[in-house]
């Protein structure tokens, strides 16, 4: 048999360089194991920060889709308060016709611009247009109060821009009433 050539000097040298081998590869693959295990933990901290942050705001559009349906009639209203200028004729004269009954006046004649253009401006640049009312007279007063607060309540929105009264001779609860100038705010 042959003799092997490998002395213990030779074998302890050896195996000291594969110690050292061992601890260089360790600590390389310590340093990538780190810095792959950081890259992860700064995607993982984005994720949750994504995440959180879409909570918060699938929380808040919640929050306002409960909150518009709670005050649909409040946007009902403000859809309300102004007419099409198409049909604003129509709604004026039947809502008007309305309150007068409701109130206990006679409206004898309804007078509408001669143009569409003929629309005038009114508060914070809503366009209106005029109707001009003949009330049956004598009017009795309280009536006539009743009757314009109706229209200033009303909605789409109208306005009392010019109204002419006059005392009636020998009657304190009446009134003769000209004209009544009413807006009606438009889109």
């Amino acid at each position: 048999m042959k003799k092997s050539k490998m002395t213990a000097s030779k074998l302890r040298s050896i195996l000291g360089f594969l110690i050292v081998l061992t601890l260089a590869l360790s600590a390389v693959g310590f340093y990538y194991a780190q810095s792959w295990l950081s890259e992860l933990a700064v995607s993982v901290s984005h994720t949750i920060a994504d995440s959180t942050t879409s909570g918060n705001n699938v929380q808040a559009l919640n929050k306002l889709q409960v909150e518009l349906s709670s005050r649909q009639d409040i946007i009902a209203r403000a859809n309300n308060i102004l007419t099409s200028k198409q049909t604003y004729q129509t709604q004026a004269v039947g809502d008007l016709t309305a309150y007068a009954r409701a109130t206990g006046v006679t409206i004898s004649n309804y007078a509408f611009p001669a143009s569409a253009d003929s629309a005038t401006t009114a508060t914070a640049g809503v366009p209106t247009t005029t109707i001009t009312l003949t009330l049956g007279n004598p009017v009795p007063y309280e009536s006539l109060l009743k009757f314009m607060k109706a229209i200033e309540g009303s909605l789409p929105k109208m306005q009392i821009l010019n109204v002419n009264i006059n005392r009636v001779a020998g009657d304190s609860k009446s009134v003769r009433v000209d004209q009544l100038t009413v807006a009606v705010s438009t889109r």
